[in-house]
Order: structure tokens, then C-alpha cells, then sequence
């Protein structure tokens, strides 16, 4: 039992301060959310609701709370927690003797209560009671569906730590709320005032969406007047208000009809009815009603009735220990506002207390009295700087003398009756609120801005001084306001690498995708950030409404309320969804073992892992952003399609429907088909720059995903769109022809795999690159063959054999062959014979072709067995059962077997369960396989047929005999059924395939319903013709079914029902017929049911289910023929995979090969062979980084054209509506005779032309012509064929652009030999030597050569993968330059560089960024070259044993810095500086460089990295001068990027490229809008 307040308060609780000092005496407000991890609760959810398992465990993860469960103690733990105050003296006044001092009359007192005299003290005169005060309200008169929960509570439980948590315990864990990310107070009016309708709407749906997007409790007085009432139809007036916590805070004594809210005896109810009408006898009575709008009611009884403002204290205080209980372990509380309406007086003095406590106030002008005083002041105030006690400089807002009388006649005007005294103080306290200028917003009707934007951004406004932006970030975050971040925060903020993660982390856990692309700018190292554990930590966070969530749960045996899983269970679900297309990593049983050792471990492709997260958690703009940075975009978008199925799968099948979220999936899946395609499509478009690149994309295995290539995944993520492209379905016409030239034609293939041996000798071929290699130099220069820059056999050039021959013979006639090369060309050409034979026989076309032939031939021998009695069939011996084709069949089905068990072996999946259900879910696998065990079983019986008289069996043994013919019928309709796969490679049959498919399950599904008609006429027809039939027989059920099932076929046969009723009805008499039964009236009677009963039969069956069958058929082929030509492809793809892994060798002859395997596979696994690990081929890592950066380049390109697309659609709209508009102006204008005829004759015609050009109508031209500048050709190799050669009078050999390919033959070509005679004579160890018969330099690698005791590691590698060597000369992989040697640059082959681009925005004299096209403009530090007098990039050569970033800090420092020119404490200086600013970049681009220097013997490859400078405050403070190391450059400066600059190389490539990462706007771009004038052939751009 609870005492006295007496007691209580003196023994067992410690009073806290009153709230105003509370409030003063806490940490200063920083206006921000805590970190989510630092309070031990998970960010905003992507879901608006969350289960109540999951709120409670939450909830319970705070401090002082134990585990209840609400719907069976809520009441109980109410009646035994809170408390209210009753008056228990009754003081009567010295007006009225029947009523109390407390405002109470004699019967609103408890019985019993005693009598005195005296002044009434509230804490002497009240105690402490208990009640059933507590519930759910049904506002009898407003909407019944709506029950807020309600309490009455003392007034002072929020002063005593004890009370406070039975408080945030009611909250919590009671009423179960979600923890708030904002606090907003509503304070104002009291009584029901006018707002202008505008604001009222502004107001209304601000507050809404603002409380919604950040998950805010609204607090208010909770009754149906003034503010409160404009707050509660706000929330009300929203399909979602509901869900908006709004708490009413009011004074029990002053509600009314609160009779009907509880009494102090117990009640069996939870539920109290409530009134809001007033009744006649207390229309006069004081108080009001509560607000039928609110979500929770505290009714605050401090023993009085009838007295306003006795919640007051409460409410505060209650504000102030929900934001300090919701802080984070850095004291930082939880945001709070109070948001001023109309008002009173004393509502200016609440707006000033809320301000002096650090928290932000929003006025809302216009809405009368307080708050137009307010925003009239601080309108009219000037801003000053004055320094606070700490000695910081600081803005404060001051009033004038002129200013202060201005205010003062408005305090007369809004508040008329307002004292002397109190206008004083109501001014005085608006000078110190407007004095506060950081911490008041005043927000207008005429504010541009939405109401919520405005008060989300004076939360952000008035965080103090020296806070960190990292909280500021969280609450932007929290809030999903981007707009508010990059405008307010990002501008302004410095963040650390370990900043960015947390944010990031937060990001990626709230899904909000323009922060993560936010943060993700910012240069965070994405590899570093994912490791294992954050990856968990991710799926753990995983919202719970997600599909796949139950499948997680289910792989992790979690019990309800625990979801702990790791990287096990979801490798587990990969496997799954992928079909056992690849093994996990995670679920072997290394990394079960070793999985707490990987917690810190970190992933080679971040971004691909995180594309699959954030589709299992349908996070889908967010997966596409990842998609966007990924390092294998075409697979993993392939990955991201089959995922979004699987749970499109999962969805539907589901027993929580959800037909929206279905189409939402099935959209994205589409959309991530689209994104792989259009790549593949862009990099296709792109082959012109690399012919071969884009066989290489297509082929390439990736090792994330089961080295499978992207023709392989494709067909396991059944993606027809991406198979069916022009770049796959050309990919896999070379593959089915081979090295076969494609200009025969299948007749002429027939034809030569009729003739074995001589046959293919009679074709063309293309070069393999086993004889590529052993071509001589000399062929090379002539043009006949060359390697590209991959330097493997999917990046040959390939050229024709016989082409090759004759070149061949050139070199021999013209004697340039020594007498070792001429052993080659003899040895080239002995291999042509073999080549040729091995290129025929492995082509896929040609195996397609040998098996149609043997097929046809086997399917007719079959048929000559089956027609020709076995007597008559060839045997060996006279005793032998068997005939000599029945052994040649047994042998190619036998060899059939090991073909198909192969097939099992080299499919796809890992799982042999998958490998079973992905061989027999092809149709014609099961055909195979059940037509040669049919076969098998029939020559097994066939042994046991005794036979006698030339083949005939013995009576005994016919049963026999008559299964094994059937047997082998059925096994030759298998067969026969078969040879309709071999149609699918057709485009005409192919489709038609797939239609008999599918006709086939429709028909399926069209018996069933059949079989209700037939079965019910057959049974009727029966039972009235045979109405004595005594025995059910087979041919009881033949009668019923097979009869009526010809009907459907027109075989009416009436005679036949006639003799069937005849027959039914005499039974055995002799003289019954038809006519005598036809007499009889009950047979009569049969007769005619009988044929009425055939009529209807027919009609539904005939005429409508025949009819129906015909539409669904129709519908079917429809459908397929729509998608016939990527139906088609789709087949082609898997028939044409299927036989490039087929032996060479055909049937059955292949059953030797097989045979002699499986001797070997027997012999390794009885020696010790078969304990050897087989090696697996270690990946290229060259190649997979050349691809990835082609798939990256034409990902960008891809996007970059649908962005495109996008504006011009948007901008051409918004033209359209504009010149319409003007139109309609001009038309109202001439009609108003405002202009004259002519000037409106002018105007008119010339709009319109516009209106028709934007809508795509043709137009009449105008004399308006647009002007357009012819600019340079788009050139090859350009700068590298300049003349003169840089520093020298050197003239390169003239190169034509047609010529600069090596696989162009170019007779004439002569280039000029030159090596700059200060690279001949440099110092050893900084160049390479000239290249002599002595000279051994390891190209194509990593060179380690020691000399003099000193090791020097040299990278020759080539960003672009393999470059070619002829004669141990490196050959330039770009083409020809017109000058061999080496020029100026120190190495041969490549010489690697590495340029740094230094970047920041612009800004003007405000220190605001700079915007163009609602773009920032950004700004480079560029160096003048002294020799091309263009501007460049700081950069320069990676010297021996320098890494490559070490190498872009020394350039930088050297050109831009001018560190050598320094003294020693300076050059200190500028490493500390760059190595605390260089540890952010983003690579922009690695490979070739079109540079004035490179030689066809020597080239420069570079790597350039951005380093960006967002706030303007890192590298605008270094010191740049132009002195270089090598005196090259005369200036340096921090330049705009613009077009109009001369920039070096391919610099404004680099820099266009930067302006794309940074989403900067790009002037580079803007100039490259070209269109191609077809009368001159000239490349023009529109200016």
C-alpha cells in the first residue's frame, strides 16, 4: 500500500529540482538523435510497423524494466503503479460554504472526507490514492473505432525517479510505444481561434508528414480546444494518423464529464463510454472536453478542480526526462521543438524558457496574437555579433528604440486587455527570445519551403556551436531528408574515415539510398568498411516484414523473438535460390571452423555482396546504387534478377497476399534484367574500340558466382531478354561454327560431313592461336596476322587460313625467308591438314550435323526392325536370337548412356540432387532416358523367347514375346518423339516447339474439365440403356468413357444406342426388339432422355468446351508468337552449349572413348594418383581486371544514355506545356485586340513551329537556322602521331586513321627509328638499355633484376592485359604511331605514370558553391606545361621500387608544391600534410595514354586518382608553386573545369570522368553533343 505524499515524499523518494532548474542544470542541448548502437536500440525501420515482440524487446533492452506481458498485468500493474491525488480535507471558501478551496463542491469530494477551517495547501490537503482511473476512451460521440488509452496521475510523479519510471514504464511497456526520434511540443491558444485556411493546410499536413518521417511523439493539452483541437484534426485528417503518438497532457479537474472516466472501486471493464456533448444542466460548468483525435491522454490530478495550468509543470518535465532518457552514451539528448500557435501571453514566456534550454522554437506567423508578435520582432530586429561568457563570437538579434514602440503597440493591439504591467513583460520577453537568433525560426505563408522542411531545418539550426556533424548527419538521416543534409550539414562538416563508416552503417540499416550515394561520395573505402561482421550485422538488422526474413529464421532454427544467424545461413540461401549453381564459401567446413577468426576479414568485391543484401531485404533503389559501383555488374545484375524471382516465388505463394509488393518485385527483377542487358549492349555498341573485348566479357568466369561465365549464369537465371541480345546470340554463332568461315553455308557443311576427311579439307578456316604464335616477324609486318592486346585465344584477331598461305608464298617467291623460317612455313604447313580436320569435327555445327544424320539412321533402322518380322532380319548364326540391326541399335543406345550420365556430370548445379532435377526438367532428357531403358528391358526379355519354326514362338512363350514387341514400340515412339529437338535450332520451328508444349499443359488441364461432361452422359447413357445390367466389367467402363469421347469427334453411331438398348432391355427373351421396347412407355421414356440427355452432351462439349480449348490455343500462340524470335534465341543458346560440350566423336562410336575413360577413371583410383588434389587453374587476374573496368565503362555509358533520355523526355514535356502556354497567352491577347495584327502575326506562327518541333510534328522552317561549329574529326591515336616529336625536329612516319590498326595491312609503312639522346645517355638504373641479341628483359611481368647489390623491381605489365613481343621488341597494343624506338620515354613497352587530380568545389565571395544546371562546379589544380604550352594534371612516371600512390604524392608535391625548390622543414611539412590528406581517393581511370611521346615501341599507361576537397577547407590551404623537378611547368593555379581550356593528352577525358563520379556538372559533356551531317560527313556540334 502506497502512504501519504507525506510520507513518501520525506522517507522514500529524492525530490528533484523544480523543471526550470532541472532543466538548466543539464548538459547543454545538442538538438540530435544518439546513435542507434549507443542505447542499445536499431535505426528507423524501412516499414512503418513493427511486431509487438519485437517493440517489447526493445524496450526491455533499457534500464529498470523487467519482462511483463502486457495483456495480462496491464490493469493490475496500472491499479498498484499510478497514482492520483484527491482532496482529503474539505476548506469551504468564504463565498460559497458548500464548496472547497481545492474548486471541488461537497459531492465531488470522497465520502468521508473531514471538515476544517483555515487556508487550503494542496500538499497537506490531498493524499495519494488508488483508483480505476485507467483505459481505453470510446468517444461515444465522435468515431467509436478510434480508443485512446487514458491515465490519471498525480501531478508530481515526474519529480521523484522512482514515479518517472513507472511513467516511461506505462509508455514502454504498457501502452508499448516505439521510442520517439523527436520530441514535438505543440503550445499556443487555449480557446478556438481563425487561421488564414492556407496556413491552417500548410500547418496540418506539415506537422503530419514531419512526425511521421521521423517517428516523432506529439505533445499537446489534449483538449478539444484552440491548438490542440487544430493538432488533434491534423493527425485526424491523414490515412495514417493512427500511427502518430499524440499525447494530450491535461488537467484532470478541468475535463469534462471526467465522471465518466473510472471510479474508485473495481470495475470489470477496460473500456469507459465518453461523452462529448454538453448536457443542459452543465452548459455553464468550466473545463472542456478531450480532443477525440489524440492517441494517449495523461490526465494530471494534483487535487484541485476546475484551475487551468496545473499540468504545466508536469508536461515540462516530462519532455525534458523523455529527451534525457533517450540519450546516448555521449550525453547527447533527443531533439526537441516547441512549435508556438496563436497564443496567449504567457505563451511568449514559455517559447523564452524552451529557448534558454537549448531547444529550438518554431513560430507560426499569421496564426494571431503571441505568435504574430513574435515573428514581428524578429522581423524587424537587425543581427549584431557579441560574445558569449566563454569569449566565442556569436550572432544575436537586438531591437531599436523605433523597434521596440513598434512591438509594444502590436502587444495593445493583439492583447487589448492586457495590463500595464504584463505588456511589459510580454515585450521584455520578446527582446530575449529574438535575442536567441539561432535557436527561433519564424515560418511565413509566403516560405517557399514546406512546413515540415522548415521545422526539421530549425531543428538542425539550432544545434550548438562545436557540436559534431556526425549527430547532425544521424538526424538528417533518422528523418530521410537529404535535401536538409547536402544543403545544411554536408557543406560544412569535416568527417573522419571512422565518421563515415558509423554513418554509412546507419545508412545502409535505415535503407536510404541518397545517403548511402551521399556518404559513398565522400571517398569512404567500401573494402575496408564491409567485413564479415558488419555484413551479420546487416542481415540481423534485416527488417522482419521482408519475405526472405521467415527463411532465414528457418535455416537458423531461431526460436520466436531471436534472429541470430551468420554468413553460414545466408550462403546456405544462396545456394538455394542459385539452384546449386556455385558453393559458398561460407558453408564449408573451413569457414565453420574458422568463422570467429574471419569476423574482421574483409571482401574482394564489397559492392557485389552488398547488391545481394540489399535485395533479400528488398531495399531495391538501394541495390541498384551498389549495382551502380559494383565490380561485375552484368553477373551481379543477373544474380539480382533470379533473387528478386525467387521472392516473387515466395510472395505469391505465401499465405499473406500481397499482390502489390508481387508487382513491385516482379518490376525490379525486369529492371535488373534491363540493367544487365543494357551493358552487355553498350560494351557490345563499344567493339569497335576492341573488336574481340566484348567476347572477352562473355566468356570471362566469374569466381564469385561458381566460375560460371555470363552465357552460363544467364541460363541458370533463365534470363531470356539478356540470352537473346545481338552480343550473346553473336557470341554463340562463333561458337557454332567454330573455326569454320562463316561464308558456307549448311548445305556445303552437309556435304563435307558426308565425306570424311577430304570433305573438310574443302573448307575455310580461321587461324587458331597455336599457329598465330609461330608466325615470323615478317609476316606480321606484312599485315597477315597479329595479336591483339589480350594476348589470348578468345582476343585473337583471326584471319583466314588460306589467306595466310598465300601470304605464305609471297615470302617464299620473294626470297625473305632464311633457311630456319622456311622449316617453319613447312611446318605450318603440314599442321594446316591437321588443324583443319581437328576445327571441323569440334565445331558445334558439325557435331549437330553428324548426330542428325547417325539419328535419322538409327530412327530408321528402328523402324525397319519393327515392320520386318525378326525371321526375316539378318542374324550371325542360325541359333542366335538376335539380329544383327537389333545389336547395332543396342549399340547406340548403350552408347547414349555415358553421354547422358556426362551431361549430369557437367551441369551446372554442384548438388547432385539439382543436377537430377536440372537434367529432368528438359522434357527430351526424359524422353532419352525413358526410350532407352524401354529399349534395354526389351533385349534383356527378348533372351527369354524360346523360339521355334524359323523365328515364331512357342504358344507358352507368346506373352512373352507380345511384351517385348510392345515394349519396344513404345521405346521407338520415345524415340521418335525425340527427333523433334533437333527442329528447336530452326527460327521458324522453335517457337512452334514450345507452342505444342504449352498447348499440351493447356490441354492437360482441358480433360479434367472434359472428363466432368463425358463422365456424367456416359454414366446416364448407361444406366438408361442397360437399366439390368448385373455385372461391372472393363467393358462396362470402355461403354462410359471411350463412346462419348467420340462423340467430341462427330462418331454420333445412333444405330449403336438402338442395339445397346435393345440389348439392356431383353436381356435373354428372343422376341424383344427395339420396337417392342419403343412401345413400352417406360422404354419410351428412356429413349427420349436418352437423346435429350446426347443433345446437351454435345453442345457443351462441341460447340463450348471445343470452342474454349480453341481460344486457349489461341491465347497460347499469341503469346509465344510475341516472344517467338527471344523464345527461339533462348533454345538456340542451351542447344548450341549443349553441343560445344558434346565429344567430336558421334554415335556410337563415342562408346569407346567413353569406355577407355572409364579404364582410366578404374586405374587412377587403384594408384596413388587419385590422392593428388587436382590444381584449379589460378585465376587471370589481369584479364578479370581488363574486363571489369570494360563491363564499368560500359555501365557508365549505359546509364549515362538513360539519364539522358530522361531529361530530354522531361525537358521536352516541360517545353511543350511552355510554348502551349505562351500559345494560349497569344491567343487571349489577339482576341483582347491588346497587340496589333502584325506584331502578333510575327509572333504566333514562330511558337508554333516550336510547339510542332518539340511534339515530334513536322514544322515549316523557320528563318531562324541553327548555328552550327565544325570541330575537329573524332580521331584514333591522335596525340601519339603528332609531328613533330616533342623537344626535337623528329617528323613521324604519316599514319592514316584507317592504318593504325596492326591488323591493317599498310605495305608503304615506314617509321622513323628515334631514342632521344638524353634517354641514351642517362644513368643506368633510371632507364632501360637498348635491346640487343644479349638483352634479357622479362615484358609482360613484374621485372626483379639486382645489380650492383641493389634489387630494382620494375612493373612491365600492361593495365590492358597481355602486349605482344616480336623479336623481344614490345609492340604498342594501341597501333601504330609512325616511329619506333623509344623517343623520350625511359622504358620499353609500358612506362607507367601516375596523375593526381586534386579537386574542390567552387565557390564565389559568400563562400557558397557555385552552381551551373543545378550542378556544383568543381575546380582542379592544373599545372602549364612548358613543352605543349596546355594546361595538365600533376603527374609523372612511377619510378623503380615506388609504389604507385607513394609515386602520386611525390608528383604532386614535386609539380604542384614545388617541394624540392623547399627547405627541409617545409618539405617535411608538405609530406605530413599530403599523408594526412592522401588516404581518401578514387580511382578515375588505369590504362593507356594518348600521349605525344608514345612510340610503337614505348607508351605510357597511367593511373589517375581524385582526391576531393567537399568542404573547401583541406587542400585550399596548400601551398602551391609552379617549380617542378624537371622544370616542365610554368604555372599553377586551382582551375574551373571548362571547355574552353587546352588540356594535355586525354586530361579532359580524365576530368570528364571525374565530373561523373562527383556528380558535378560537366561543360566537357556539354560540348560533345554531336550529330552527324550527312551531305558534308562531317562530326558538327549544336551550340
Amino acid at each position: 500500500m502506497m502512504t501519504s505524499v507525506g510520507h513518501s515524499d520525506a522517507n522514500d523518494q529524492t525530490p528533484l529540482a523544480p523543471v526550470e532548474e532541472v532543466k538548466r542544470a543539464t548538459s547543454p542541448r545538442v538538438g540530435f538523435a544518439p546513435p542507434a548502437e549507443n542505447i542499445g536500440i536499431p535505426p528507423p525501420s524501412r516499414h512503418s510497423t513493427r511486431s509487438t515482440a519485437k517493440r517489447k524487446q526493445h524496450f526491455l533492452s533499457l534500464p529498470n524494466f523487467k519482462k511483463k506481458s502486457p495483456s495480462k498485468t496491464a490493469l493490475p500493474w496500472i491499479h498498484k503503479a499510478i497514482q492520483f491525488r484527491v482532496c482529503n480535507t474539505f476548506i469551504p471558501t468564504d463565498k460559497d460554504p458548500n464548496k472547497c478551496q481545492c474548486g471541488g463542491c461537497t459531492e465531488e469530494h470522497v465520502p468521508g472526507v473531514k471538515t476544517n477551517t483555515g487556508t487550503w495547501y494542496q500538499k497537506s490537503n490531498t493524499v495519494r490514492r488508488k483508483g480505476y482511473f485507467f483505459g481505453g476512451i470510446k468517444f461515444v460521440d465522435e468515431d467509436a473505432t478510434h480508443q485512446p488509452d487514458f491515465v490519471r496521475i498525480d501531478g508530481g510523479y515526474m519529480d521523484y525517479r522512482s514515479t518517472s519510471n513507472k511513467v516511461f514504464e506505462l509508455f514502454e511497456i504498457q501502452w508499448k510505444l516505439d521510442r520517439p526520434n523527436l520530441l514535438i511540443s505543440v503550445t499556443g491558444g487555449a480557446q478556438d481561434f481563425v487561421c488564414p485556411p492556407e496556413l491552417e493546410r500548410r500547418f496540418k499536413r506539415g506537422l503530419v508528414r514531419a512526425a511521421k518521417s521521423t517517428n516523432a511523439w506529439i505533445f499537446t493539452g489534449g483538449t478539444n480546444t484552440g491548438v490542440m483541437k487544430l493538432v488533434g484534426e491534423a493527425v485526424r485528417g491523414t490515412s495514417f494518423g493512427s500511427q502518430i503518438i499524440t499525447i494530450g497532457v491535461a488537467t484532470w479537474g478541468i475535463v469534462k464529464n471526467r465522471e465518466e472516466l473510472g471510479s474508485l472501486e473495481q470495475r470489470n471493464k477496460s473500456l469507459f463510454s465518453y461523452h462529448t456533448k454538453d448536457c443542459v444542466q452543465r452548459s455553464n460548468e468550466k473545463g472542456a472536453f478531450l480532443d477525440p483525435n489524440h492517441t494517449h491522454f495523461m490526465l494530471v490530478d494534483d487535487g484541485t478542480q476546475y484551475a487551468y495550468g496545473k499540468e504545466i509543470h508536469f508536461r515540462a518535465t516530462l519532455e525534458q526526462k523523455l529527451s534525457e532518457r533517450y540519450a546516448g552514451e555521449d550525453g547527447t539528448t533527443l531533439p526537441q521543438i516547441c512549435i508556438l500557435v496563436e497564443g496567449g501571453p504567457n505563451s511568449v514566456r514559455t517559447v523564452l524558457e524552451t529557448i534558454k534550454l537549448n531547444n529550438p522554437a518554431l513560430i507560426i506567423a499569421g496564426s494571431g496574437r503571441a505568435a504574430d508578435v513574435i515573428a514581428h520582432a524578429y522581423k524587424i530586429s537587425t543581427l549584431e555579433e557579441a560574445f558569449n561568457s566563454d569569449g566565442d563570437r556569436i550572432k544575436i538579434r537586438s531591437l531599436s528604440e523605433d523597434s521596440q514602440d513598434s512591438v509594444e503597440q502590436l502587444i495593445r493591439t493583439k492583447f487589448p486587455n492586457i495590463k500595464e504591467e504584463d505588456k511589459n513583460n510580454v515585450l521584455k520577453w520578446c527582446i530575449e527570445v529574438i535575442k536567441f537568433d539561432k535557436y527561433v525560426t519564424v515560418y511565413e505563408l509566403s516560405d517557399s519551403k514546406d512546413f515540415d522542411l522548415a521545422l526539421l531545418a530549425a531543428i538542425i539550426r539550432g544545434i550548438p556551436a562545436g557540436t559534431t556533424s556526425i549527430a547532425s548527419m544521424r538526424l538528417a538521416i533518422t528523418w530521410n531528408r537529404p535535401l536538409l543534409a547536402s544543403n545544411m550539414i554536408l557543406p560544412f562538416a569535416s568527417f573522419s574515415e571512422k565518421d563515415l563508416n558509423n554513418l554509412l552503417k546507419y545508412a545502409i540499416t535505415s535503407d536510404r539510398t541518397e545517403f548511402i550515394k551521399m556518404i559513398l561520395d565522400q571517398g569512404i573505402d567500401m573494402k575496408h568498411f564491409l567485413t564479415h561482421d558488419m555484413l551479420v550485422h546487416f542481415y540481423i538488422n534485416m527488417n522482419e516484414n521482408c519475405i526472405v526474413h521467415k527463411k532465414l529464421r528457418k535455416l537458423a532454427s531461431c526460436k520466436q523473438g531471436d534472429f541470430n544467424i551468420d554468413l553460414r545461413h545466408v550462403g546456405k540461401l544462396m545456394e538455394f535460390i542459385l539452384e546449386g549453381t556455385y558453393r559458398s564459401d561460407f558453408t564449408t567446413q573451413d569457414y565453420a571452423e574458422k568463422k570467429d577468426d574471419l569476423r574482421d576479414n574483409t571482401f574482394e568485391n564489397p559492392y557485389d555482396v552488398m547488391v545481394v543484401y540489399a535485395v533479400l531485404s528488398e531495399a531495391h533503389d538501394t541495390a541498384k546504387l551498389f549495382w551502380s559501383r559494383c565490380k561485375t555488374p552484368i553477373a551481379t545484375a543477373l544474380i539480382a534478377y533470379k533473387l528478386n524471382i525467387f521472392l516473387y516465388g515466395l510472395q505469391k505463394n505465401s499465405l499473406n497476399q500481397d499482390e502489390e509488393n508481387e508487382l513491385i518485385l516482379q518490376e525490379w527483377a525486369k529492371e535488373f534484367e534491363r540493367l544487365a542487358t543494357g551493358t552487355m549492349r553498350q560494351c557490345y555498341k563499344d567493339r569497335n574500340y576492341d573488336t574481340d573485348m566484348w567476347k572477352e566479357v562473355l566468356s570471362l568466369p566469374h569466381k564469385s558466382w561458381g566460375n560460371l561465365n555470363l552465357i552460363d549464369l544467364s541460363q541458370t537465371v533463365h534470363a531470356m531478354e539478356f540470352t537473346a541480345q545481338s552480343a550473346v546470340q553473336n557470341w554463340l554463332s562463333d561458337v557454332w561454327l567454330g573455326d569454320i568461315h562463316s561464308t558456307h553455308s549448311t548445305l556445303h557443311v552437309l556435304i563435307a560431313a558426308l565425306i570424311p576427311v577430304l570433305g573438310p579439307l574443302t573448307l575455310r578456316y580461321t587461324l587458331t592461336t597455336e599457329l598465330v604464335e609461330e608466325l615470323t616477324e615478317q609476316q606480321v609486318q606484312m599485315g597477315q596476322v597479329i595479336k591483339n592486346e589480350a594476348g589470348n585465344e578468345a582476343g585473337i584477331k583471326l584471319k583466314d587460313i588460306s589467306a595466310v598461305e598465300e601470304g605464305l608464298d609471297d615470302l617464299e617467291v620473294d626470297g625473305q625467308l632464311h633457311h630456319h623460317e622456311t622449316r617453319t612455313v613447312a611446318n605450318l604447313r603440314k599442321r594446316h591438314v591437321a588443324e583443319k580436320l581437328k576445327s571441323f569435327y569440334t565445331a558445334p555445327k558439325v557435331k549437330f550435323t553428324q548426330y542428325v544424320i547417325i539419328y535419322l539412321l538409327f530412327i530408321g533402322t528402328f523402324v525397319y526392325t519393327l515392320l520386318v518380322g525378326d525371321q526375316k532380319l539378318p542374324v550371325l548364326f542360325a541359333s542366335q536370337r538376335y539380329s544383327i540391326l537389333e545389336l547395332v541399335l543396342l549399340l547406340y543406345v548403350m552408347s547414349t548412356i555415358p553421354i547422358e550420365i556426362k551431361q549430369i556430370k557437367e551441369s551446372i548445379p554442384s548438388s547432385l540432387r539439382i543436377k537430377l532435377l536440372t537434367y529432368v526438367s528438359d522434357f527430351f532428357n526424359v524422353l532419352d532416358l525413358l526410350g532407352a531403358l524401354l529399349f534395354i528391358i526389351a533385349f534383356i526379355l527378348k533372351g527369354f523367347v524360346q523360339d521355334v519354326d524359323e523365328g515364331v514362338p512357342v504358344r507358352g512363350n507368346f506373352h512373352m514375346y507380345n511384351t517385348v514387341h510392345l515394349l519396344r514400340i513404345v521405346s521407338f515412339l520415345f524415340y521418335c518423339f525425340r527427333t523433334t529437338q533437333m527442329f528447336r535450332i530452326q527460327s521458324k520451328m522453335g517457337p512452334k516447339i514450345v507452342m505444342i508444349g504449352k498447348m499440351l499443359i493447356d490441354l492437360v488441364f482441358f480433360i479434367f474439365l472434359m472428363l466432368v461432361f463425358l463422365l456424367a452422359f456416359g454414366v446416364a447413357a448407361q444406366s438408361l440403356m442397360r437399366p439390368n445390367n448385373s455385372k461391372f466389367t472393363g467393358r462396362t467402363i470402355f461403354d462410359v468413357v471411350f463412346k462419348p469421347y467420340l462423340h467430341v469427334f462427330g462418331e454420333l453411331a445412333l444405330d449403336g444406342y438402338q442395339d445397346e438398348m435393345t440389348e439392356g432391355h431383353c436381356a435373354n427373351d428372343a422376341n424383344c426388339n427395339f420396337d417392342t421396347i419403343y412401345a413400352d412407355n417406360l422404354g419410351q421414356i428412356h429413349y427420349y432422355i436418352l437423346m435429350a440427355t446426347l443433345a446437351i452432351y454435345l453442345m457443351m462439349v462441341n460447340i463450348l468446351l471445343v470452342n474454349l480449348l480453341i481460344a486457349i490455343f489461341s491465347k497460347t500462340y499469341e503469346d509465344i508468337q510475341q516472344e517467338s524470335d527471344t523464345i527461339w534465341k533462348v533454345q538456340r543458346a542451351g542447344m548450341i552449349i549443349e553441343y560445344q560440350k558434346l565429344s567430336a566423336i558421334p554415335q556410337p562410336f563415342s562408346l569407346l572413348k567413353h569406355m577407355w575413360q572409364f579404364l582410366k577413371f578404374i586405374s587412377r583410383l587403384c594408384s596413388n594418383a587419385c590422392m593428388e588434389r587436382v590444381l584449379v587453374p589460378e585465376e587471370d587476374e589481369s584479364r578479370t581486371y581488363r574486363v571489369s573496368m570494360i563491363e564499368a565503362e560500359s555501365r557508365e555509358e549505359f546509364l549515362s544514355n538513360i539519364e539522358s533520355a530522361d531529361s530530354d523526355s522531361q525537358n521536352s514535356s516541360k517545353a511543350i506545356a511552355e510554348l502551349k502556354e505562351q500559345l494560349l497567352l497569344m491567343k487571349s491577347m489577339l482576341q483582347a485586340n491588346i497587340t496589333s495584327s502584325n506584331s502578333a502575326a510575327t509572333v504566333v506562327p514562330d511558337t508554333a513551329q516550336k510547339v510542332k518541333k518539340a511534339e515530334g510534328k513536322p514544322a515549316r522552317p523557320t528563318t531562324a537556322i541553327s548555328q552550327l561549329t565544325r570541330i575537329k574529326p573524332l580521331r584514333v591515336h591522335c596525340d601519339s602521331r603528332r609531328s613533330p616529336y616533342p623537344a626535337c625536329d623528329v617528323t613521324r612516319f604519316p599514319v592514316p586513321d584507317d592504318k593504325v590498326n596492326w591488323t591493317t595491312r599498310f605495305k608503304d609503312y615506314d617509321p622513323v627509328q628515334y631514342t632521344a639522346p638524353e634517354v641514351l645517355n642517362a644513368a643506368s638504373d633510371e632507364v632501360d638499355p637498348q635491346i640487343t641479341n644479349d638483352t634479357r628483359i622479362k615484358f609482360n611481368k613484374v621485372d626483379k633484376t639486382t645489380k650492383d647489390s641493389k634489387t630494382w623491381t620494375i612493373d612491365r605489365t600492361s593495365y590492358h592485359g597481355q602486349y605482344q613481343v616480336i623479336n623481344g621488341v614490345p609492340k604498342n597494343p594501341k597501333g601504330r604511331t609512325g616511329m619506333t624506338g623509344r623517343g623520350l620515354l625511359y622504358r620499353w613497352g609500358p612506362n607507367h605514370a601516375a596523375d593526381t587530380v586534386v579537386t574542390r568545389w567552387k565557390r564565389d565571395g559568400n563562400d557558397k558553391i557555385v552552381m551551373c544546371d543545378g550542378k556544383p562546379v568543381i575546380e582542379f589544380v592544373a599545372i602549364l606545361r612548358k613543352d605543349t604550352n596546355e594546361w595538365a594534371i600533376p603527374g609523372g612516371r612511377v619510378k623503380p621500387n615506388e609504389r604507385v600512390f607513394d609515386a602520386i604524392k611525390r608528383e604532386f608535391s614535386e609539380e604542384a608544391l614545388a617541394k624540392l625548390s623547399r627547405s627541409i622543414a617545409e618539405q617535411e611539412g608538405i609530406s605530413i600534410m599530403l599523408q594526412e590528406h592522401f588516404n581518401l581517393g578514387i580511382t578515375i581511370y588505369k590504362g593507356y595514354v594518348d600521349d605525344p611521346r608514345n612510340t610503337d615501341n614505348a607508351w605510357i599507361e597511367t593511373i589517375a586518382v581524385n582526391y576531393h576537397d567537399s568542404t573547401g577547407t583541406s587542400f585550399s590551404h596548400f601551398p602551391l608553386k609552379a617549380i617542378g623537378d624537371d622544370s616542365n611547368s610554368m604555372g599553377v593555379q586551382w582551375i574551373a573545369i571548362d571547355h574552353n581550356i587546352d588540356l594535355y593528352a586525354n586530361h579532359e577525358w580524365i576530368l570528364e570522368k571525374v565530373c561523373y563520379h562527383r556528380d558535378a556538372y560537366n561543360p566537357i559533356k556539354e560540348m560533345k553533343i554531336k550529330r552527324k551531317d550527312t551531305e558534308n560527313n562531317l562530326w558538327m556540334t549544336v551550340t
